[in-house]
C-alpha cells in the first residue's frame, strides 16, 4: 500500500478507495446481512450528518465507478428537513444510484418521550425514509455515539445496527470524524496491514474538490445553515406580502385612507 496522505479532497478518496478494493469488497450493511462473505470486504458508510448536497456529490462519483455504501440520514437534525422539498428527493436519489439508505438516529430526541415509547419514535423516522426512498429501511446507526453514550437500539436484532458487536467490536471500526483519523485508524491506512473485515466510516461533509483544514469544513456548515435560514426568511417576507388575504388588507387600508382624506377636505 503506497503511503497514505492526511488529506481529504476527492483524489486521496478515490486513491484509498483503489488501494482497499485492491483487496477487499466494499460492500452496504445490507450485502452483508445476517451473515458475513467469506471473501475480505469492508462496509463502507457514510453518516450523513449535515450536507445532502456533499452526499449526493460522493454517491454520484461512487455510483459512476460501480462502488456501492450505506447512507445514513438524520430525519431529526437541524440543518437539514427531509420534508423540505429541497431535500424530499435525497433519499429516492441515493436508492436509485444504487445505494442503501439507512436510519441515523439521535438518542436525544428519543429522551423527549417516554422509554416505551422509543419504537415508535423509531418507527415514525423509519417510515418516513421508506416512503420518501420507496426501499425498506434495513439498517440503522447512532448520532454521535461519542458525544451521546450508550447505543438503546444495540444489540435488539430488529435490524442491521451499525454499533452491534459483530459490526463494531468482531470487526474493526475505522472513522474519519470531525475529518479527524484516530492513531489506530491511520496505522491501518497508512501501512496496509487491512484486517480480512472492518467498517469503513466516511462522512461526506469532510469531502471535497479541494482539501480543506477543519475549521473550514465546519466554516462552510455554518455558512450553508445561515444561508438557508436567511432564504427562508426572505421567502417569508416575499409570500406575506403576496398573499391574497394581506393584498385585500391594503387596498382596504388605502380606501379608507382615501376616505378620511376627502372628509378632511
Amino acid at each position: 500500500m503506497s503511503t497514505m496522505r492526511d488529506r481529504f479532497d476527492y483524489q486521496t478518496y478515490w486513491e484509498m478507495i483503489a488501494r482497499l478494493t485492491t483487496t477487499h469488497r466494499a460492500v452496504r450493511f445490507a450485502d452483508v446481512g445476517n451473515r458475513f462473505p467469506d471473501d475480505p470486504f469492508f462496509i463502507l458508510r457514510h453518516d450523513v450528518d449535515y450536507s445532502t448536497q456533499a452526499a449526493l456529490i460522493l454517491a454520484q462519483q461512487e455510483s459512476d465507478r460501480g462502488i456501492h455504501a450505506t447512507y445514513f440520514l438524520l430525519p431529526s437534525g437541524v440543518y437539514y428537513n427531509l420534508l423540505d422539498p429541497a431535500h424530499a428527493d435525497v433519499p429516492r436519489r441515493l436508492i436509485d444510484l444504487g445505494h442503501e439508505v439507512g436510519l441515523h438516529y439521535d438518542v436525544n430526541l428519543l429522551h423527549r418521550f417516554a422509554r416505551e415509547r422509543s419504537a415508535e419514535i423509531i418507527g415514525l423516522q423509519i417510515s418516513l425514509l421508506e416512503t420518501l426512498s420507496g426501499s425498506a429501511v434495513l439498517s440503522i446507526a447512532m448520532h454521535q455515539p461519542g458525544l451521546n453514550g450508550e447505543d438503546p437500539l444495540r444489540q435488539t436484532g430488529r435490524f442491521f445496527n451499525a454499533y452491534d458487536d459483530r459490526f463494531f467490536r468482531q470487526m474493526l471500526y475505522i472513522s474519519d470524524s470531525c475529518r479527524a483519523w484516530r492513531d489506530s485508524a491511520w496505522s491501518v491506512l497508512e501501512s496496509g496491514a487491512l484486517p480480512s473485515r472492518f467498517q469503513l466510516v466516511l462522512h461526506p461533509i469532510n469531502w471535497s474538490k479541494e482539501d480543506r483544514d477543519r475549521s473550514s469544513v465546519f466554516h462552510s456548515v455554518h455558512c450553508e445553515l445561515t444561508r438557508a435560514i436567511e432564504a427562508a426568511g426572505r421567502d417569508l417576507l416575499d409570500n406575506i406580502q403576496k398573499h391574497p388575504a394581506v393584498t385585500e388588507h391594503q387596498a382596504r387600508a388605502r380606501r379608507t385612507a382615501a376616505g378620511a382624506q376627502e372628509t378632511r377636505s
